[in-house]
């Protein structure tokens, strides 16, 4: 949220904007309440304290509310841009990594952070075959793709 407080102030005022259009539409406070929480449960990581932990074993995420731990074993490729890398466990690229990886934002720590990832998964060819979502127009995700 610090390193981009527009995308922070948009994504409230989504919230908002979802739970007063919900509140005029069906006049009642539980299902405003629910969607809000929702939302913001998608969204949380960006807003609140994140710490990663990279140590020789697995990789951990520990937020305010949820903890995920993951063993390097567990992931096949990773894929970096501009923000962070993503750790895979599909080999090339797929429409699940998002929700099956694990996501790690970089904090002016780049260059350390892919060092020590290549030297746990190691280095690989490109790849930059993504289905229809997160494409440039090249056909390239805007970010290295490494197998492992």
């Amino acid at each position: 949220m610090q390193r981009s407080p527009v995308r922070a102030v948009i994504g409230l005022l989504f919230i908002a904007l979802v739970a007063w259009t919900l509140q005029s539409w069906l006049s009642t406070g539980y299902f405003t309440i629910v969607a809000v929480l929702l939302l913001w449960g998608q969204v949380a990581g960006f807003y609140l304290p994140t710490r990663y932990a990279l140590d020789d074993r697995r990789v951990s995420v520990r937020g305010i509310v949820a903890k995920r731990e993951k063993e390097w074993s567990d992931f096949r490729s990773y894929f970096v841009d501009s923000d962070g890398i993503l750790l895979s466990p599909f080999v090339g690229r797929s429409r699940l990594e998002r929700f099956r990886g694990l996501s790690l934002m970089f904090h002016a720590n780049r260059e350390e952070v892919i060092a020590f990832v290549e030297g746990k998964l190691g280095t690989g060819e490109d790849d930059a075959v993504l289905g229809d979502e997160g494409l440039t127009e090249d056909g390239g995700d805007g970010g290295e793709a490494r197998d492992a």
